[in-house]
Formats: structure tokens, sequence, C-alpha cells
């Protein structure tokens, strides 16, 4: 393969990953609705750390380094509960001052 295939393969992949985030990020409305009728908090702690724990278990059972994965979920998840709180409380609606 040529560098530029190799590079062109990791694109597709870059992409496929941007699409998987996005998706992740869909459900993300959806476990509002469930939390905000349950009364459930978005942030949850025991959730955050089984999930943790099972990513990097997986990096290592891929010999991926499993501290920088750590990282990347914690943005994830961190982007989730954003996104949770933004579906729970949804901005006021804004009065236009135009005349």
């Amino acid at each position: 393969m040529t560098i530029e295939e190799i590079r062109a393969e990791i694109t597709q992949i870059d992409e496929e990953i941007i699409h998987l985030i996005a998706r992740r990020q869909s459900l993300a409305g959806k476990i509002a609705a469930i939390k905000k009728e349950s009364g459930i908090p978005v942030h949850d702690n025991q959730r955050k750390n089984d999930v943790l724990d099972y990513v990097m278990k997986l990096a290592k059972a891929e010999h991926v380094d499993p501290v920088p994965i750590r990282g990347i979920f914690e943005t994830l998840i961190s982007m989730n509960e954003k996104a949770q709180r933004a579906a729970m409380d949804p901005p006021a609606t804004r009065k236009s001052t135009r005349k």
C-alpha cells in the first residue's frame, strides 16, 4: 500500500469515528428524557466508572494504551452529560425586541 492509500483508509476510519460519536450523542437525548421523567440526575458516577473500567479492559485486550482511551471516554461522557442537561433544560425562548 502507498502512503496515500493508508491515509485514505485512516480518513475513512476518522469519518466512522465521528459518525459513531454523533450516534452516541443522539442517544443522550433519549437518556435525558428517561432521566427527566424518572427524576434521575444527569451525572451517574457509578455508570461513569463502569464505562471507564469497561473501555480500559477493551483497550488492553486490543493492545491499545488504556490511559488515553480513558481520557477520550471521559470527554465523551462529559459531552453526553452536557447534551443531556441541554435536553432536560432547554433555553427559554427569547422574546424579540424588534418592533
